[in-house]
């Protein structure tokens, strides 16, 4: 018999036999609408699935929630996975082809997005649990067209120019950027450390659920700690906004909480570019002068740390291992980045040494006349 709709308490059930094969289960709602639209849903995937096997069954909220709890999964990849649960729900894995695919990629990121931003949104942890749902036989393993990331080049800013920076910034922003240079801390990663996790005596912060879904210790080089030592308070969040409260969570899904606090730096120490236009031309004001932009975004503080780094040590696989990172080939980006003559200048920004390098190179007097890389 079809199913019907049971009351228990205050709870729908559904109840009844689908060809041959019973269920009784709640509808998880108080609501008979809702009650009903589940039941209609339930009767349509087990009509399904005795037709076509129980793998046409499976929906792709059950085997995206079957996936997060598989394995300990990063907290941004959860939020990836929330995004795209909510817009497929109760649709059948194996109906997901490259047309549903790009539909979620127009109505989570908007066809404007970045390539990375849709890769790194949609299509990667699509296919993490499609191909979860396909090694369980739910359905076929999925194979996704995604668009390819413009080649680029990996924004750093020499010592004197990250100087400029954090002289330019306002004084509650100063030790954050001391820290973006001295830890290679991502935004997120900043804007979430406590107290508790932070070990001035020991020059070391511990970096949790990173990026990569693990923690991380971060040495810390004397100029950092004194900064981070001048802070007036002692518990909860380390950074804190020019009002003294703790920054907005947004569930790291960005790190907009300091880009005005940013900007304002940025233009402080000249670290600007221009607007340009469809043709490549500078976009003009009001006044008739060009429009102009922060040259440098938070996160090119974290390529300037790395970059740093590997110009002291030339040790890729400490690199690798202080920065977190997966795989060698995604620090190799920074074997060749950064002129030997600028090397001594980072002792201006670090300190005199490192706790992972040691001491670092000395500047020599008359170097110190020579202007920032353009």
């Amino acid at each position: 018999m079809p199913l019907k709709l049971v009351k228990r308490g205050a709870v729908w059930y559904v109840r009844g036999t689908v060809r041959g094969r019973y269920c009784f289960e709640t509808a998880g709602t108080s609501e008979r609408s809702q009650a009903e639209a589940y039941r209609a849903k339930r009767e349509a995937q087990l009509y399904e699935a005795s037709i076509f096997g129980e793998r046409a069954a499976i929906s792709f909220g059950r085997a995206a929630l079957n996936y997060l709890d598989f394995e300990t999964r990063s907290e941004r990849t959860k939020d990836y996975v929330a995004q795209l649960i909510a817009h497929f729900g109760e649709r059948i894995v194996g109906a997901i082809d490259q047309a549903a695919a790009d539909e979620a990629v127009e109505s989570i990121t908007g066809l404007d997005a970045a390539a990375s931003t849709k890769v790194r949104i949609v299509y990667t942890p699509l296919t993490a649990i499609l191909t979860h749902a396909a090694k369980r036989g739910w359905c076929a393993y999925p194979h996704f067209d995604k668009p390819e990331p413009p080649p680029g080049s990996t924004r750093w800013l020499a010592p004197l120019e990250a100087l400029a920076l954090i002289e330019g910034a306002a004084p509650h922003l100063r030790p954050m950027l001391s820290f973006f240079f001295g830890a290679g801390a991502r935004v997120a990663e900043a804007l979430d450390l406590e107290w508790t996790d932070l070990h001035l005596v020991d020059a070391k912060a511990r970096l949790r659920n990173t990026k990569n879904g693990f923690d991380r210790i971060a040495h810390l080089p004397p100029v950092t700690v004194a900064a981070l030592a001048e802070l007036p308070h002692r518990e909860g969040k380390v950074f804190r906004r020019d009002d003294g409260e703790s920054y907005a969570d947004r569930e790291r899904l960005e790190g907009g909480q300091i880009k005005t606090a940013f900007a304002t730096a940025c233009r402080n120490a000249g670290l600007l570019r221009p607007v340009l236009n469809e043709k490549g031309e500078p976009m003009l004001g009001d006044d008739g002068e060009p429009l102009l932009i922060p040259s440098v975004t938070p996160h090119d503080c974290r390529h300037t740390w790395a970059t740093w780094f590997y110009g002291v040590t030339k040790d890729l696989l400490l690199l690798k291992d202080e920065g977190g990172w997966r795989t060698l080939a995604m620090v190799e980006r920074y074997a060749h980045l950064m002129p030997s003559e600028l090397v001594p200048q980072i002792g201006r920004v670090w300190g005199p040494s490192h706790p992972r390098i040691g001491p670092l190179p000395v500047e020599a007097p008359q170097e110190r006349k020579g202007a920032a890389r353009a």
